[in-house]
């Protein structure tokens, strides 16, 4: 059932498909950032489809199951042991997709605790840096104000605000701003 609220876009009552996916969604999403959950739903998908294919294709007991669920799951199918029935090749399907799609995202969480990134801050030398940052900043506002105060001493306000009005208007231009303030004060030390 849709209803269309005040602001005119409609949404999905709560027991909508809408919801149900975003339901799904969400539990996938928590399941895929969860190495442990991860492993509990691969080993989950890999125990019921084993003993599924035993007790209905009757092609051994639970271990041979078990033996064709890894087999499968792997995609290795050595093909002594295949189902025969439709409901058996769904879940091997099953299976297969799940083994191909779960398998790995788990090796991936594996080896991302094997990686160390040698250049990755902790958060102590993170909160040092943006202090450094901050105080450097400080630094340079103070320098500027310093500067600004020094070049209206020697050639006059008047000359300031026409320098700094060229600058504003240099940094606007495309070219490079460094070199174009470097000419500007050059030219007025001559």
């Amino acid at each position: 059932m849709t209803e269309t609220p005040t602001d005119g876009t409609p949404h999905t009552a709560p027991g909508g498909l809408v919801a149900t996916l975003r339901r799904v969604g969400s539990a996938v999403y928590s399941v895929v950032n969860s190495p442990r959950h991860l492993v509990y739903v691969i080993l989950g998908i890999w125990v019921a489809c084993s003993l599924a294919y035993a007790a209905l294709e009757k092609n051994g007991g639970p271990i041979d199951g078990l033996w064709w669920g890894i087999v499968t799951g792997t995609t290795v199918g050595y093909g002594d042991y295949y189902p025969e029935t439709d409901v058996g090749r769904v879940i091997a399907s099953i299976l297969i997709v799940s083994m191909i799609v779960l398998v790995p995202i788990a090796i991936g969480h594996v080896i991302a605790k094997f990686v160390q990134d040698r250049n990755q801050f902790t958060h102590e030398e993170q909160l040092a840096l943006a202090h450094t940052m901050e105080a450097m900043y400080d630094r340079v506002e103070m320098l500027e104000r310093l500067l600004l105060a020094s070049l209206a001493k020697d050639h006059g306000d008047d000359w300031l605000k026409e320098h700094l009005l060229k600058l504003k208007q240099l940094e606007a231009s495309d070219k490079d701003v460094a070199d174009q303030m470097l000419a500007l004060f050059n030219d007025a030390d001559r």
